[in-house]
C-alpha cells in the first residue's frame, strides 16, 4: 500500500481508534517540506487547523500554479497528500503552530509543530531542500557539531515545548531526522523529559565524538530509525545499528524519497538492506576514518567549489550533462586526494545510472 492509499484507507479512523504510528510520523514529517509561510499566524503560539491551512493554501494555489512551483516532484506529491489529509477525519483537525522557514547562506532550517487529536504533539523538522546551501550544511556534519541548523533545532524545542505538552514526539526526514536527534541531545533537561519518541526517517548520523557521547546513548532509548532498502543518506556517518529497513516503490538513490515508502495497515513494509547500500556505507566510513575534521572540511569546501564552477545552485539542476561536467571538474581538482576523487566520481556515476532508471511512483 502507498502513502496515498494509507491516507484514504484510514480517512475516517481517529487517533483514539488507531493510535499514532510510524506511518503517521512520516506523513507529518513530510508536511514540513511545504512552504506555508504565507498562511501561518504571526504568533508562534497561535494555532490553525490542518483543514483551514489547506483551504487557504489551495485557494491561493490552483493545480496549475502548483505544477509551476519550483519544487521537486516529491514535494508535488506531498502537496497532493496534504490535500487528502485535509479531507480526512484522522488529520483535518490537527492544530498547527510555530512554523519556521529559515534559509540563508550559512543554513537552511525549517520546523512546525502539530497538536494531534489524542492530545500529543508531533514536531517535524524539515529535511534538506533543493538549495546548495542546505546540502553544504549536510556535508558539514562530517566535521562540525553542532552546525547552525542543529542548534536552531534545540532552541526551537526549548521554546516550543515550553508552550504546550507534556507528551511530545519529534522527527523528520533526511536532514530533518538528524535535526530531531541533535535537537534532543542539545536541548534543555526539562525539554527532554517531555519528549517520548524521536523519529529519524533516513537521516544521517554523527561523528565519532557525538556517537560515543552520554547524551547520544540517552537519545537512543527513545529513537526509532527507518531507512529504505537502498539507503544512502541514512548510511552517512555513524548511526544506530537497530534501524528498520522499509520497502520502496522506487529504485536506487530515489528510495530516499519518503513518498515512495510502502506500508501495511499501520506500519511500513519491512525489507532488507541491499548489498549496494552496505558497500556504500563501508566506503564512506573508510573515508571518514581516514581524515581528521580539518581535512574533511577542506575536502567539503573543495567539493562545493566544484558545484559553484559548474553553475549549480540547486540539486534539481543536476541534469545528466551537468553531472558529467561535475565528474570532469572533480578529476581536475588538485585539492582532493586520489581516494576522495574516486569516491565522488563513483557516486556521481551512480547518480547518472539512477537518473536513467524507470521508477514507479505512488
Amino acid at each position: 500500500m502507498t502513502l496515498r492509499e494509507y491516507i484514504q484507507a484510514n480517512k475516517n479512523v481517529t487517533f483514539d481508534e488507531m493510535p499514532f504510528n510510524e506511518v503517521d510520523n512520516l506523513l507529518l514529517s513530510e508536511l514540513s517540506y511545504i512552504d506555508f509561510e504565507l498562511f501561518m499566524p504571526f504568533s508562534p503560539k497561535e494555532k490553525i487547523s490542518l483543514k483551514m491551512l489547506a483551504t487557504l493554501y489551495f485557494n491561493r494555489y490552483t493545480p496549475k500554479d502548483i505544477k509551476k512551483l519550483r519544487t521537486a516532484p516529491s514535494i508535488q506529491k506531498i502537496i497532493s497528500y496534504f490535500k487528502l489529509m485535509a479531507a480526512s477525519k484522522r488529520y483535518q483537525d490537527i492544530l498547527i503552530y510555530h512554523y519556521v522557514n529559515d534559509v540563508e547562506e550559512r543554513t537552511q532550517f525549517g520546523a512546525m509543530s502539530m497538536l494531534l487529536g489524542d492530545g500529543t504533539i508531533y514536531i517535524a523538522f524539515e529535511g534538506t531542500d533543493d538549495s546548495i546551501y542546505g546540502w553544504k550544511e549536510d556535508f558539514k556534519l562530517s566535521y562540525q557539531f553542532p552546525v547552525v541548523a542543529q542548534q536552531k533545532a534545540a532552541d526551537y524545542l526549548d521554546e516550543t515545548i515550553s508552550f504546550f505538552g507534556p507528551k511530545v514526539r519529534i522527527g523528520g526526514h533526511s536532514k530533518g531526522g538528524n535535526l530531531a536527534m541533535a535537537g534532543y541531545m542539545l536541548c534543555d533537561f526539562w525539554t527532554r523529559r517531555k519528549i517520548i519518541e524521536i523519529y529519524n526517517n533516513d537521516g544521517p548520523g554523527f561523528r565519532k565524538k557525538e556517537h560515543e557521547s552520554k547524551m547520544y546513548r540517552q537519545m537512543l532509548r527513545k529513537l526509532r530509525m527507518f531507512v529504505p532498502e537502498e539507503s544512502v543518506v541514512g548510511m552517512l556517518l555513524r548511526h544506530p545499528e537497530n534501524y528498520v529497513v522499509v520497502k520502496s516503490s522506487y529504485r536506487g538513490f530515489l528510495q530516499h524519497d519518503g513518498v515512495s515508502w510502502l506500508v501495511g495497515k499501520n506500519s511500513f513494509l519491512r525489507g532488507k538492506l541491499s548489498p549496494k547500500s552496505k558497500k556504500f556505507e563501508r566506503r564512506v566510513m573508510r573515508w571518514i576514518y581516514r581524515y581528521d575534521d580539518e581535512k574533511r572540511e577542506k575536502i567539503v569546501l573543495a567539493l562545493f567549489s566544484v558545484f559553484e564552477r559548474a553553475g549549480i545552485k540547486g540539486l534539481s539542476e543536476l541534469k545528466i550533462t551537468k553531472v558529467n561536467k561535475l565528474i570532469a571538474l572533480v578529476k581536475e581538482n588538485r585539492h582532493m586526494d586520489k581516494d576522495t576523487r574516486k569516491l565522488l566520481i563513483d557516486s556521481f556515476k551512480d547518480l547518472l545510472l539512477w537518473k536513467d532508471k524507470d521508477q514507479v511512483g505512488p
